[in-house]
């Protein structure tokens, strides 16, 4: 009698990513290199897998895959409520009680609104808005805000396969509260670092070069200037390491939490004045070529 084929063991972990975007094109193959580990991919509008050892999976086929986590990365409140409240989606919470990573730069209103759902589903929230944008995310050394009501051993060993650091907070919304006030004041320290970018040439003229080298250099700003300067020097916005439309919204919803503050107002508007004349998908550097007058 010929035996029965059997069949392959279950990984220990399996892990379904929703969302396709800068952020999980860089954190997929990190999460792919997990040992014992099986991976899969939902996106809305990918038709093909980028990756042929990653399967793209339809919202239906989730509950299959057993998930013990859930990881979702989303462009705003709406997206993540349409994923997370989607009918295949809450029956894979229902049934197999995963781990759920909400990495989205979303408001602290729909955070809160979040752990209230996933718990009520039976699911283990996790809110984990992370930082470091493409380059992080490529090397897996993002760093990630954190509120987990209970911890979770595989959810942890997902953050760990692509942050470096990992911030606790102890109240549901905060991770999304200081993220949105980090990112107003990134944003607000780029905006001005890409004004004053443009004076240097205008009044040192052939003493730019020095003056470059000193900004990128010496002082404190020095770090800021250093990764920002020579994507403002070449206008080199057509591959973003974040897209303008992201810090516009962020920012709209860090206006929304701060109320009218002049700097995220400032902010904002020079933001939205990039994303117009630059297109939504530009480097958030952009803020710096607001004008007819080039770049530096």
């Amino acid at each position: 009698m010929t035996p029965a084929p059997t069949r392959a063991p279950r990984p220990a972990t399996t892990i379904v990513v929703a969302g396709y975007g800068v952020m999980t094109a860089g954190i997929l193959p990190h999460l792919a290199a997990l040992p014992d580990t099986r991976v899969t991919l939902t996106s809305r509008h990918l038709t093909k897998a980028p990756d042929a050892t990653i399967p793209l999976i339809a919202p239906a086929a989730i509950v299959a895959q057993h998930p013990d986590v859930i990881l979702g990365c989303f462009e705003d409140d709406a997206r993540s409520h349409a994923f997370w409240s989607h009918e295949h989606v809450v029956a894979a919470v229902t049934e197999h009680r995963p781990a759920c990573i909400e990495m989205s730069t979303i408001s602290p209103e729909r955070a809160e609104e979040w752990h209230h759902e996933i718990t009520a589903l039976g699911g283990l929230p996790w809110e984990c808005p992370v930082t470091g944008s493409r380059p992080g995310a490529k090397a897996g050394t993002l760093s990630a805000f954190v509120h987990a009501p209970a911890a979770h051993p595989a959810a942890n060993r997902v953050l760990a396969a692509f942050t470096r650091n990992r911030y606790p907070f102890t109240r549901p919304g905060n991770p999304a509260r200081f993220k949105l006030i980090f990112n107003a004041w990134g944003a607000s320290l780029l905006h001005a670092a890409g004004v004053f970018a443009r004076c240097l040439p205008v009044h040192l003229g052939p003493d730019y070069l020095v003056a470059a080298r000193i900004v990128t250099s010496d002082g404190w700003m020095a770090t800021l200037a250093g990764q920002k300067l020579p994507r403002i020097e070449t206008g080199a916005y057509t591959d973003p390491d974040f897209a303008v439309h992201h810090m516009v919204k962020d920012l709209v919803y860090a206006r929304d939490l701060l109320g009218d503050l002049p700097l995220v107002t400032a902010a904002l508007e020079a933001f939205a004045a990039a994303e117009k004349r630059h297109g939504p998908y530009a480097d958030f550097t952009a803020v710096a070529d607001t004008t007819t007058g080039g770049t530096p």
